[in-house]
């Protein structure tokens, strides 16, 4: 019985990467097939921490070694050869010439080789671009894309999209069901306090960064939504990985600076951001370059109404059922204004209901267990009947030009 080796380039963020990969085990069980996966972990990893504690540990394959991407690609090497490779959002700089220099026994082995695409695979430097036009020339992999925004950005490096498929949610934890506990306690003095909540999960970054995530807009939200006279209290959520929390402290300067520093705070990322979603008002992100938009199908399944980019992922996301909601994401004062109407509109629990039939659609995590099945050859076509009940194909993104 062939296994999919699964093999992430980035281990210690959580990000997409992780929290898909998880949801991607999770429906390879309810389809019955778990054991039939393997994913390649670096020891002590944050994703190995968070793969064991949701109860994954038994798909784990550990690496003790330093080189991480080196040992995992040689012990990838020593399993059967009809064995397929799904590399996991494998572009990183740093592993780049391990790939380099595993690519041509890949190639002459004849194992399939697939990669998932969750970003947009550029860098600001041009010998990281380089870096990545070998990497993939070399392994030749069939591409899976995450949006049609990344796919029209990657598909220079590859010689072919297979699928373009929207990552899963869980629908257990994302749900517009009542909260059944208190609220976290670092929210309790804002909810107390009377304010509205709009909140904004996301990795705190910089802004030079090719996937910037533009947190630096949202004090100028808070602003405007202050001068309009409505009571709105930011909440940012993620990590900050630069030295001494800076990007934080830059943020917390600029809310200072325009005068809602008592309405504009960073919280540190969680495990539990369901918990958050249950009690805010709005869901704001305003990264313009996002390649998907987990925060906006996250915050649509739970019932909160989004104000988005009207650019990348999320812009590509909201098309869908609530175009009103994307806003230019350079534009402060018209997210502001958006944020009010969605509040005033009598017709924005519709469409919620809307957003959140697109998102049972198409971000399964039982249709994208299926697919990747599929797509890898995993179950052979003519085998699909050894899958739960279920057509994958109403999981797969809907057609765009790219």
């Amino acid at each position: 019985m062939a296994k999919l080796l699964v093999l992430p380039g980035c281990q210690n963020t959580l990000g997409g990467t992780t929290v898909s990969l998880s949801l991607m085990l999770k429906g390879f069980e309810q389809c019955g097939i778990s054991e039939q996966l393997c994913v390649l972990v670096k020891s002590n990893s944050l994703m190995e921490r968070y793969l064991r504690q949701v109860g994954q540990a038994s798909y784990l394959q550990i690496i003790q070694e330093r080189e991480f991407m080196k040992h995992a690609l040689h012990w990838v090497s020593q399993q059967p050869k009809d064995y397929p490779l799904l590399l996991e959002n494998c572009v990183v700089r740093k592993i780049l010439p391990s790939l380099i220099l595993a690519a041509p026994a890949l190639r002459l082995s004849g194992r399939p080789v697939y990669h998932v695409f969750r970003d947009q695979t550029r860098s600001p430097k041009l010998l990281g671009n380089l870096a990545r036009k070998l990497a993939f020339a070399c392994l030749s992999p069939r591409a899976i894309c995450n949006s049609h925004f990344t796919a029209a950005h990657v598909k220079s490096l590859v010689s072919e999209i297979q699928e373009i498929l929207y990552p899963p949610i869980d629908p257990q934890r994302f749900n517009d069901s009542p909260a059944t506990s208190s609220p976290p306690a670092n929210l309790q003095p804002i909810l107390n306090s009377g304010a509205r909540l709009m909140l904004t999960p996301s990795r705190i970054t910089a802004p030079e960064q090719v996937n910037d995530k533009n947190l630096r807009s949202l004090p100028l939200v808070l602003a405007q939504l202050k001068t309009l006279g409505h009571n709105y209290h930011g909440v940012v959520i993620g990590e900050d990985a630069s030295p001494g929390q800076s990007l934080t402290r830059a943020l917390l300067d600029r809310a200072e600076s325009l005068g809602v520093a008592d309405r504009f705070t960073v919280l540190p990322a969680t495990f539990a951001i369901e918990d958050y979603y249950k009690y805010a008002d709005v869901v704001v992100t305003l990264a313009p370059r996002e390649p998907f938009g987990r925060t906006v199908v996250e915050a649509i399944a739970c019932g909160v109404p989004v104000v988005g980019s009207n650019t990348g992922g999320i812009g590509e996301i909201l098309q869908n059922f609530a175009p009103e909601w994307a806003v230019d994401p350079n534009d402060p004062v018209a997210a502001a204004e958006a944020i009010v109407r969605l509040t005033a509109d009598l017709n924005t629990p519709t469409t919620l209901v809307q957003g959140r039939r697109w998102v049972e659609t198409y971000c399964s995590a039982v249709g994208y267990a299926r697919a990747i099945a599929r797509i890898t050859g995993l179950v052979p076509l003519n085998a699909s009947d050894r899958l739960r009940s279920g057509d994958d194909n109403c999981f797969l993104a809907p057609t765009s030009g790219i």
